[in-house]
């Protein structure tokens, strides 16, 4: 929950579904709405985690569009995909949407749906996706993700509320990653095939009216299996349970929480991660400050990491100064990097935590309705995975090396309106990584980037865009082969345009530069790719 005080989240984002790279699919969001929106303070920061879990809901209006968000400062980052389509935002009068469309090279793209009860504070949303894609330019390059989501809200008389979600990701990608001059490297789709199934359920349940003592709870609990056509199979079980009492502006917070994984493949690996996090937050309008710390422990093994920020505002909310410290564990287990890289051998040898600080220091602020965040830190990590390459079959799969590192990091970003009908989006992060054994971070980028424009024309029936996306080369270890192109630098234009209330076209030419970015060593992304079609609401 956000103080009204706070502008905006400073946050990573290692390029997401069509924000990240026009290359990749996007992951879409949906978000559904609560009646009640607890407080925080103003000087808690958001926490730069991915975020696997569907969003909490916030708002009744059903709204298919994917936010600008800063870039991740680690490896982990939303999921890599060959393709990139973005969506634009239905109209707050909608409940429902179809968007369908086919493309170049080979794409069928369909997005679609429906928001039940939406005037009232109990709903239900179901939402059904698919996006995939075959290029004859490279053998067996083709990948397809297929999404299935039921998220709700029952609102009940006695002041709490109940959300709870299940959904089903299924998705394939081809080991395409070997060298196609070679006449003797022929395999059929079956030999390269790489399915990664997910299922997940959620329930959440909360105070949805504020209780007479300014008490705030919640209780949560995420289940999910996850596994490969390799017979790797991954569990995992997520508890989350919070406390939060409010004197005046001031709250006092204590969360607690659980995650439990489980992975089997030759053999049986756990990882179990425990923690409570303690918080106060106090001061004026100008002046706040946030204590706490966060105790965790991990198979017998026991951490504390600092919790504390101060915000000062030195001229409204044109700029703010913010200096903060915490840390955390952050789990590198096969669901998170997997859908980073999906291109992971079947079996992992470990998988563990990183443990990292981070000591940092930036501005923000809202100037003329275009809002900004600048922030530089230091960030102490143990156990960074990194990725190299296994070519023990005759296509590139990548297994996991870990090294301990300090990364020195800079990050902007902006968002907001310029014109009337013209608003800009950017981000930029630049990452310095000192690592003790290791000669470099091997294939996590280090400059990273992307500014967009969105023009609405023709009274608001018709959206233009554009998005510019930097990637710099990463490094690869150990490998004597020639080098590849390696630099991503993208150019995308879009068109969305509605020719009656309810019924419109749409028109994404992506990729525009040709780029065939290795993300992964051997596996160069789709270059141009274009993708028109049709768009309902109802």
């Amino acid at each position: 929950m956000k103080s009204g005080n706070i502008l905006i989240i400073v946050c990573w984002i290692s390029l997401i579904p069509f924000n990240g790279y026009a290359q990749d699919l996007q992951t879409e969001k949906v978000e559904v709405v609560k009646n009640f929106e607890a407080r925080l303070a103003d000087a808690n920061k958001q926490r730069l985690e991915p975020a696997p879990e569907v969003k909490e809901v916030t708002d009744q209006k059903f709204d298919y569009d994917i936010e600008e968000k800063l870039m991740q400062l680690e490896y982990l980052a939303p999921s890599i995909r060959p393709i990139g389509i973005s969506t634009d935002p239905l109209d707050p009068g909608y409940n429902g949407f179809v968007k369908a469309g086919f493309g170049y090279p080979i794409s069928p793209y369909l997005d679609a749906g429906y928001l039940f009860g939406s005037s009232s504070a109990s709903n239900l949303l179901a939402r059904i996706s698919h996006h995939s894609a075959s290029d004859k330019n490279y053998e067996n390059q083709r990948f397809s993700d297929n999404d299935f989501l039921l998220k709700g809200t029952l609102q009940t008389n006695q002041g709490f509320s109940v959300d709870g979600f299940t959904s089903v990701s299924v998705d394939n990608y081809a080991f395409y990653g070997y060298d196609h001059e070679d006449t003797t490297n022929t395999f059929t789709a079956e030999d390269v095939k790489n399915k990664l199934n997910l299922y997940e359920v959620g329930l959440k349940i909360y105070n949805s009216n504020e209780t007479n003592a300014k008490l705030n709870y919640w209780a949560g609990v995420n289940a999910y299996r996850f596994a490969n056509n390799f017979a790797t199979r991954e569990t995992g079980l997520n508890l989350d349970l919070g406390l939060t009492k409010w004197f005046g502006d001031n709250p006092l917070s204590i969360v607690l929480g659980t995650d439990l994984t489980r992975l089997k493949d030759t053999s049986i690996q756990k990882l179990n991660n425990f923690y409570i996090n303690p918080t106060f937050s106090f001061g004026t309008s100008s002046l706040r400050f946030k204590m706490g710390a966060q105790l965790a422990s991990s198979n017998e093994e026991y951490f504390i990491y600092p919790d504390i920020e101060l915000l000062v505002s030195l001229a409204g909310n044109k700029l703010s100064l913010i200096v903060g410290a915490d840390g955390g564990l952050r789990k590198n287990n096969f669901k998170i990097l997997s859908s980073y890289n999906p291109f992971l051998v079947s079996e992992l040898s470990e998988i563990r935590n990183s443990q990292y600080y981070d000591f940092y220091a930036g501005v923000k602020g809202n100037i003329s309705g275009i809002e900004y965040s600048a922030q530089a830190g230091l960030k102490p990590t143990n156990d960074l995975a990194l990725f190299e390459v296994n070519t023990i079959k005759p296509w590139n799969r990548f297994d996991i090396l870990y090294d301990t590192a300090n990364i020195i990091y800079i990050q902007a970003s902006l968002k907001g309106r310029l014109l009337d009908n013209l608003d800009i989006s950017g981000s930029i992060v630049q990452n310095f990584y000192d690592l003790n054994h290791e000669e470099k971070a091997w294939h996590l980028p280090k400059l990273q980037g992307n500014v967009g424009l969105s023009y609405l024309a023709l009274d608001q029936q018709l959206r233009l865009k554009a998005e510019v996306f930097v990637n710099d080369a990463v490094p690869f270890k150990n490998l004597d082969l020639p080098d590849e192109p390696n630099l991503l630098f993208d150019i995308s234009l879009g068109a969305d345009y509605f020719i009656t209330e309810n019924f419109g076209l749409f028109l994404h030419l992506n990729n525009l530069s040709t780029n065939q970015y290795r993300r992964w060593y051997g596996y160069p992304g789709f270059g141009l790719n274009v993708l028109g079609g049709i768009t309902a609401r109802f």
